[in-house]
């Protein structure tokens, strides 16, 4: 439950998610929410209002697959790396020069978190891990976002319905199953949205 998980937030330092792969999609705007939690009011067994507990715990996952990643906006959350050899599980860590490391640099005043330039590094290495999703094949077979070298004549400023229409009508057996709604949750991690009057739209390219 969202309360339990929200007590081992403030009750241990790491989490492990093994099998990530296998955390269904309605479990991540959870994971999402966990993630991004500093600060916890949690009820102690046998106490009637709640206490402020900070946040310690970290999360790590592992995963047999590399296409893991599906919300591509919220990819700087994940600092993903393929493995190269066997983990090393004999060796033992050297816990104490660990946290002596640690406990230095944050007296010192060493950063803690990532800057800008480096959760847009992050996600464009994190590109490499993202779930393929068959709307967006479809849409890249179909169009690209246009750029400021297009000439205006052939850029086209669809809707999401109509994108999904043209999309349908070019590859009507492959498009069987989705919707213009699934198409429209993933258009925004594709590219520009523009709000108009008459709504959203985007300016694409037919390929």
């Amino acid at each position: 439950s969202p309360a339990s998980a929200e007590a081992r937030l403030a009750a241990y330092g790491l989490i492990n998610l093994d099998e990530f792969d296998k955390l269904g999609a309605s479990k991540m705007p959870l994971l999402k929410n966990l993630m991004q939690a500093s600060a916890l009011n949690i009820r102690k067994a046998y106490k009637r209002s709640a206490s402020a507990l900070p946040r310690i715990a970290s999360f790590i996952g592992t995963s047999n697959r590399e296409d893991l990643l599906v919300d591509r906006t919220g990819s700087r959350r994940f600092l993903c790396v393929s493995l190269e050899h066997a983990i090393d599980c004999a060796t033992p860590v050297e816990h104490k020069q660990l946290y002596a490391q640690l406990k230095a640099e944050l007296l010192s005043g060493e950063r803690s978190w990532f800057n800008k330039e480096e959760e847009q590094a992050m996600q464009q290495h994190n590109a490499l891990f993202y779930k393929h999703i068959p709307e967006e094949e479809v849409f890249r077979l179909c169009f690209r976002f246009a750029t400021e070298e297009d000439h205006p004549q052939e850029v086209l400023t669809l809707s999401a319905t109509q994108l999904f229409e043209r999309m349908k009508a070019a590859h009507p057996s492959v498009m069987r199953g989705m919707t213009a709604y699934s198409l429209s949750r993933i258009l925004p991690q594709l590219g520009e949205r523009v709000h108009t009057a008459k709504g959203n739209v985007y300016r694409v390219v037919a390929c």
